[in-house]
């Protein structure tokens, strides 16, 4: 697109350019796609796809995933880039705390600091990251890392290129979870410590998430399959009957006594690996942060009841993560012609295309993996100099005539406007400036006008100082000798020449005969030598005790 020349995708965390991105996941029997149409401010989920990996054959697996993804992309509209999830299956991730909170510093350090931390030569490995957190007074950052050993990336780069798919950046299944979760929740309610759990058929894999941070993560080589076949084993039920049990009964219901008790014994070692995970992270987080809730994804379909059984076994709360909760977001808005029956499936593909602000520059796409795309990047700096040059030179020379030309304006008006205040003889002729500035002019007026307005103000008829009628006050409302509430004074338009001023308060005997004591109060308002009472007062009893009065007055004519 042209405007991808002159325009970066995102400026912070504000999307520029509206894109059709597709997300790609592959799993153990289906590669799961995912059409989110991003724009500025608003994103739409278009299509969510799922195509079966055929099984056996003469075929390697290479290219039956390529042929799964052939099938997939016929199936899917115009979509403008590709992104593509690798299992954290095969990725290793590390926590560091960095004395940088720029992301270019943090990325020139990166590969010394976490060398000594992988199982593989740094040399084998592509490294990327994500800031969890960030502490500007100490200027620290807590980065979370992902290493993958390069022949493993090369392995899904070769089945995506056999289909003709190009990625523009390479992310990571848990790390994109992560995003989809902070855009489903809000920012008060991260505040907690929630576990994910991938429930695959090989593998389980882990990930902490704690107060909004994404900290921790761990892949256990041990999933369903695994369970499965150890049943089958002790048994002697085939895994075929085990798995269809499992999918109808559960692990608490499997009919036969001896075969019940067989998977849930195997169930609850599982469970038990799970919970050695979760006390590890804990124990990682200094032992006293709790875990409130576990959040299950995967192949939980496989098996029916797997979450109670989880929260029965763990004694935690567990839940199955929705992904349609995303559109609870008002930015997010669902245009599939069809929701799908089983949401969770999709929760990969589904967060991989929905990239997070925070997640946009993460990418497994480095070294020889580097995108072509990285050559726009090169050419945008380039078209963005340039333009950049060339405007702020029309801009100067522009400028510098406007300049010119508005001192030109502000010349002939300053003079003009001097003249004519010479001519209202503010000033005495041998008194006006020789060399004047409007400003200087100005100043010098306003003074010499302070000056005679101060001389005559003690001449002036109907003079009303608001400081005098306060004092006034002041002086028959003796808060030593009455106890008086001021509710509210009001000073109205003249009347008849002279102002109006209302007191409206609260009065209150010290001996309990209030009425009779407020002829007092009363008696000083109609003895006043600067105001003077215009009717009879309007005092009520008070819920409270005491008198409500209002009175109203007037300046006295002075002689």
């Amino acid at each position: 697109m042209l405007k991808a020349l002159f325009l970066p995708e995102f400026i912070g965390s504000h999307r520029l350019i509206a894109q059709r991105i597709l997300g790609i996941t592959i799993h153990d029997d289906a590669v799961r796609l995912a059409l989110v149409h991003a724009r500025r401010h608003k994103s739409s989920v278009e299509t969510l796809l799922e195509v079966s990996i055929e099984s056996g054959g003469q075929d390697t697996h290479k290219e039956r995933v390529a042929a799964a993804l052939v099938t997939a992309l016929a199936r899917v509209k115009h979509y403008d880039q590709v992104r593509f999830a690798l299992p954290s299956s095969l990725v290793v991730f590390k926590e560091v705390s960095l004395q940088f909170i720029d992301p270019e510093k943090i990325r020139m350090v990166l590969e010394y600091e976490i060398e000594p931390m992988l199982p593989f030569s740094i040399d084998e490995a592509v490294v990327d990251f994500i800031v969890t957190d960030t502490d500007k007074e100490s200027q620290t950052s807590q980065v979370l890392v992902a290493a993958v050993r390069k022949q493993d990336l090369s392995e899904h780069m070769d089945m995506l290129s056999k289909a003709n798919i190009e990625p523009a950046a390479v992310t990571v299944d848990l790390i994109a979870q992560y995003g989809l979760f902070q855009a489903i929740t809000q920012p008060l309610k991260q505040r907690q410590t929630v576990a994910f759990v991938d429930m695959g058929m090989q593998s389980i894999r882990i990930a902490l998430i704690h107060n909004g941070q994404l900290r921790l993560m761990r892949h256990l080589p041990r999933g369903l399959a695994g369970t499965i076949k150890q049943i089958t084993e002790e048994s002697g039920v085939s895994a075929e009957e085990v798995e269809l049990k499992l999918a109808q009964l559960g692990p608490d219901g499997m009919g036969d006594e001896a075969l019940a008790r067989c998977t849930h014994k195997h169930f609850a070692l599982l469970m038990n690996d799970i919970q050695f995970t979760l006390n590890s992270f804990s124990m990682k987080l200094g032992g006293n942060e709790e875990i409130s809730k576990i959040l299950f994804t995967g192949s939980l379909a496989r098996v029916r009841g797997i979450v109670d059984f989880c929260s029965a076994t763990l004694q935690m709360p567990c839940a199955p993560f929705e992904p349609q909760k995303i559109f609870n977001n008002k930015a997010i808005k669902n245009e599939l012609p069809e929701d799908p029956s089983n949401w969770m499936a999709f929760t990969f593909a589904l967060s991989t295309a929905l990239v997070h602000p925070t997640q946009y520059y993460f990418d497994l796409r480095r070294k020889e993996f580097v995108s072509t795309r990285a050559g726009l990047a090169r050419k945008q700096i380039l078209v963005a100099g340039c333009l950049s040059f060339l405007l702020i030179s029309i801009v100067g020379v522009k400028g510098y005539l406007d300049i010119n030309d508005l001192s030109t304006q502000i010349d002939t008006i300053e003079k003009r406007e001097i003249n004519r205040l010479k001519a209202e003889n503010i000033f005495p002729k041998e008194k006006f400036p020789k060399k004047p500035t409007l400003a200087n002019v100005i100043r010098d007026g306003e003074r010499i006008v302070r000056e005679k307005l101060d001389l005559w103000a003690p001449f002036a008829k109907n003079r009303m100082n608001v400081l005098e009628i306060w004092l006034e006050l002041t002086i028959i409302i003796n808060k030593k000798q009455f106890d008086v509430t001021i509710k509210e004074v009001s000073i109205s338009a003249k009347e008849n020449g002279r102002p109006t001023i209302e007191v409206e308060g609260l009065f209150k005997s010290k001996t309990g005969d209030h009425f009779v004591d407020w002829a007092g109060l009363e008696g000083r308002f109609k003895e006043s030598t600067l105001l003077k009472v215009i009717d009879q007062p309007d005092t009520t009893p008070a819920p409270e005790g005491g008198v409500n009065f209002s009175v109203r007055m007037h300046l006295r004519e002075q002689p």
